[in-house]
């Protein structure tokens, strides 16, 4: 809708006053100027100023067909009146920011954007409430980028090579062993017959290092919600977060805890919420690679996460809650290298790599029974790569009811894996608590196999 002349310089005055309210507030509150003098001091720019800028951008766009010499008189005169505010604000005040400056330009071209229709109505609104949120978080950017260290400006610009450099590049098709040269007479030599399994189509590097992207994607969104909500709201959020990026590390950081504590059952819950937290990262996971799937492992999905929830709660409520300040130590070591990084990002690909191969050989070569076997070995490694393995193969290569009868056992021998760390590293009563409580979330999960069967 094409707007007439009058409501054209009105939004401009409306607009320009809005910036300009935005900018007189800040000054006012860095310089603690009182509200009723800032208007009278050298160098401000407040509500009235940028009204005018804005206008005058309006006045100058109206201009623009009809009479350009008297447009670019206008422009050059704006420029040029910019350009001194700027040098003398400089030498006066002996700050070389050009933040005002740059909100001085974007009002007049919103001014002049109105005036030519260049972009919708609704759009320039937008791009002004934009800059004056812009603008008015500078502070609390400053505060942001203070403490970022250096060790995560290195994880996300490592996250960005590996989603945005490496990951669009690799070639989208499937290798098999008919792929690696010479291999066949090499094994020929040997007495081995590869014939059944030469064409057996075992990975794609391009789905391989997609799942690279989730996994590392689902560990930066850990650690920023561990700097987030974890340390604002207390040691529960800290070991959810902690164990969204790493349960088994988790765990092992807990148990090691409850040798120099007595808090067994409140430890108990944390260990169980980290596990609970790990859940979910795995109904991502499941959801990422393969939506279908997720619905027919619903069951599993919901009977482990309620288990693991009443149980947490369980022994949540058996410790005087006054007594949650007693874990700023299991909080500490909570924190500690949680980061991503290449490194680990790259090794997570050699692993995923080769429970694919491995797992796809035995399923060709031993059946079923071959692939659970490898499955629930390849999840003493950890539950990532195996889930998102049997997601892949979930209704093409085998059916859904195996490949839920492989989650349920490849997530219950990584749960009594981990409670190897508490018998080998924590304390008896600890260690027998989480156990207790891996064979009841273990028993429940089954449940998972009764929409299947």
């Amino acid at each position: 809708m094409e707007l007439s002349l009058g409501i054209k310089l009105i939004l401009s005055l409306v607009l320009g006053a809005v910036i300009g309210l935005e900018r007189e507030s800040y000054e006012r509150k860095i310089d603690k100027i009182p509200a009723d003098t800032i208007s009278g001091r050298v160098g401000s720019l407040g509500v009235r100023s940028y009204a005018l800028i804005t206008t005058l951008g309006t006045i100058a766009g109206l201009l623009y067909n009809d009479n350009y010499g008297l447009f670019l008189i206008i422009s050059i005169a704006f420029m040029m009146l910019l350009i001194s505010y700027y040098i003398i604000g400089s030498l006066q005040t002996k700050d070389n920011g050009i933040t005002t400056e740059l909100a001085i330009i974007f009002s007049y071209l919103i001014g002049f954007f109105i005036a030519i229709d260049f972009f919708p109505t609704q759009l320039i609104i937008a791009m002004v409430i934009i800059l004056v949120g812009i603008l008015n978080i500078k502070e609390r950017l400053q505060i942001i980028i203070s403490g970022i260290k250096q060790s995560e400006i290195s994880a996300f610009l490592s996250f960005a090579i590996v989603a945005l450099v490496i990951f669009p590049f690799l070639p989208n098709k499937s290798y098999s062993l008919s792929n690696i040269p010479y291999l066949t007479e090499i094994m020929s030599s040997f007495g081995i017959n590869i014939e059944r399994i030469l064409n057996l189509n075992l990975f794609n590097p391009f789905n391989i290092w997609k799942v690279v992207v989730i996994i590392t994607g689902v560990d930066i969104f850990g650690y920023i919600l561990e700097k987030t909500v974890g340390q604002k709201k207390g040691w529960l959020f800290t070991v959810l977060a902690g164990g969204f990026i790493s349960s088994t590390s988790t765990t092992q950081s807990i148990a090691l805890k409850s040798k120099s504590s007595s808090e067994s059952n409140r430890l108990t819950a944390s260990a169980i919420f980290a596990n609970f937290s790990s859940f979910i990262q795995h109904s991502i996971l499941i959801i990422s690679v393969n939506s279908a799937f997720f619905v027919k492992s619903s069951l599993y999905v919901l009977s482990i996460l309620f288990s693991s929830f009443l149980i947490g709660n369980y022994f949540l409520n058996k410790e005087d809650k006054n007594s949650i300040d007693n874990l700023n130590e299991t909080k500490e070591k909570l924190k500690e290298d949680k980061i991503f990084s290449l490194g680990p990002a790259l090794k997570f690909a050699a692993i995923f790599l080769t429970v694919t191969v491995i797992t796809k050989i035995s399923l060709e070569l031993f059946g079923d029974s071959g692939f659970l076997i490898t499955a629930v070995l390849a999840s003493a490694t950890g539950l990532d790569a195996t889930t998102i393995n049997i997601s892949q193969l979930a209704g093409t290569s085998i059916s859904y009811s195996t490949a839920v009868l492989a989650l349920i056992l490849a997530n219950s021998f990584n749960l009594l894996f981990k409670s190897f760390y508490g018998f080998s590293q924590g304390s008896k009563s600890f260690a027998k608590r989480f156990l207790v409580s891996v064979i009841i979330i273990t028993i429940v999960s089954f449940i998972g196999l009764l929409p299947l069967l």
